[in-house]
């Protein structure tokens, strides 16, 4: 469901948008050194890395509604959707947001690079139930003031409203004072470029890239190492600079339903990969 367009009021207070598998490979990339220019990088070999937020520890807090367990799992954050909580609305999603010690932001300016995994379960395309989960970077303009929540979804086909299994992005379009003119979602597919097929599923790797535009900056993600989403041109409010948490959130169809992400990384520029 396509959350409703809202005024700047509306939006700051609503905070966003209103609107499993068992057995899988391990995460290839699971252990790796960390990144000198890293602001945190999380491979979930370690509980911690799952671990709620604290006045000492970064961490995760509840966003909307909470799943039913968020835990590291082999060496995988492990996602376990409550089907008994809400199917519709603003609290259908379930999930958390990551943030700094005693839940501030991380403000990592333009250039910064959000990177992660995502398993594709191919069990999805044959059970008849819907998937859906994210990951929704959360946007600041210079003053730290949310500015945009550029979404990256993965849907299966049972979700999808086209009938096929794709990644969409939700962008905005705003006018030249940065009213909201329009909120959408825009379908990426499933490119052949990308090499995803969602009957044989595994990880999918996915980075966004904050890149400069004009007084601010948007998004361009990739999947697979391949450009599927060029936001520039697409903003809100006020213009974009930096990122300022980043939540993970999927979406509740009353099935049970289990969601593995791994790898999520933050790196600032110099020591970004180009």
């Amino acid at each position: 469901m396509a959350p409703e367009i809202a005024n700047r009021r509306k939006f700051l207070q609503m905070g966003g948008l209103a609107v499993g598998a068992t057995m899988l490979p391990l995460s290839a990339a699971g252990v790796q050194a960390k990144n000198p220019n890293a602001v945190f990088d999380l491979n979930f070999s370690d509980a911690a890395d799952a671990a709620d937020n604290t006045g000492t520890s970064a961490g995760w807090v509840v966003d909307r509604q909470a799943p039913e367990a968020w835990t590291a799992d082999a060496g995988r954050l492990r996602i376990d959707i409550d089907k008994t909580g809400d199917t519709s609305g603003f609290y259908a999603y379930q999930g958390k947001k990551y943030q700094d010690a005693d839940g501030t932001y991380w403000n990592a300016g333009t250039g910064s690079r959000l990177s992660y995994r995502f398993y594709i379960d191919p069990a999805w395309e044959d059970d008849d139930e819907a998937h859906e989960s994210g990951v929704w970077p959360v946007l600041g303009n210079a003053d730290g003031d949310i500015s945009a929540y550029p979404i990256l979804a993965y849907q299966d086909s049972d979700a999808s409203d086209t009938g096929d299994a794709r990644f969409r992005t939700y962008v905005y379009e705003a006018d030249e004072d940065g009213d909201v003119q329009e909120a959408k979602w825009i379908d990426l597919g499933l490119p052949k470029k990308l090499g995803i097929d969602p009957d044989e599923g595994g990880w999918v790797d996915i980075e966004g890239q904050l890149q400069s535009f004009r007084d601010g900056a948007a998004l361009k993600w990739r999947i697979n190492n391949k450009l599927v989403a060029d936001e520039r041109g697409y903003n809100v409010f006020s213009p974009s600079t930096q990122y300022l948490e980043f939540i993970v959130n999927s979406v509740n169809f009353g099935n049970d339903a289990t969601y593995y992400y791994d790898d999520f990384t933050v790196t600032t520029p110099g020591s970004a990969p180009k």
